[in-house]
């Protein structure tokens, strides 16, 4: 049953994601651009991966894909990549290049999930930790940019800050910190509970019965 509700929310939040009301809202607000960026992240990704949809231990080929580095690498580097302008504004000009940007944000964010969250023996609780706290200071570079730019460098192709009572700067602010506040909060959350389970002695996530197979929980 716990494993249908995490799947049920998943679906939802990706619904939510880009379905009306905030989908077409996106197209005009830069802060609900990153408002769907924030679900996809730290609420669909890691829903998904705690519903254990995808048998990934019957994947043996996709393991690589699944090893630390190249999940961290995945899911920074493409998270960078489409909080640069030149991207996001090119993705937002028709339905499919959005689907792509949303389906490869997803699709890198569930990796990530699924080494901070599995039930392997490695990585250990502790480089868990280290590995949560790097994305989350690594991904915290464009809110800041953001926040303290002087002027509007981040907006929509369609961008209409004025009808929302904004301007293109507020808008972009507000974004920033979006990004910055609670993404910080959720990956802070996470790594304070990989903490707790490292200093208390369980450095053994995996069940004894299965020491080598990637299961998602």
């Amino acid at each position: 049953m716990t494993h249908r509700l995490a799947l049920a929310g998943a679906l939802a939040t990706i619904a939510l994601v880009v379905l009306p009301p905030l989908a077409p809202m996106a197209g005009q607000l830069f802060a609900a651009h990153m408002a769907q960026h924030l679900l996809i992240i730290v609420v669909a990704a890691p829903l998904l991966v705690l519903s254990r949809t995808i048998p990934i231990e019957e994947r043996a080929f996709l393991n690589p894909l699944f090893q630390p580095a190249t999940a961290w690498l995945l899911f920074v580097g493409t998270f960078l990549l489409w909080h640069w302008p030149v991207a996001f504004q090119w993705a937002a000009r028709n339905e499919a290049s959005r689907l792509l940007e949303h389906g490869t944000i997803l699709c890198t964010a569930f990796l990530f999930w699924s080494v901070a969250l599995s039930r392997r023996d490695e990585p250990s609780y502790g480089a868990r930790v280290l590995f949560v706290m790097t994305a989350a200071i690594a991904t915290d570079l464009p809110g800041v940019i953001m926040v303290f730019a002087p002027q509007a460098i981040c907006t929509m192709p369609h961008e209409n800050a004025y009808r929302w009572g904004l301007t293109p700067l507020e808008d972009q602010q507000i974004a920033g910190l979006l990004m910055w506040v609670p993404a910080n909060l959720a990956f802070f959350s996470i790594a304070t509970w990989l903490f707790a389970r490292w200093i208390s002695g369980d450095g053994r996530p995996a069940t004894p019965s299965s020491p080598s197979r990637l299961v998602i929980t």
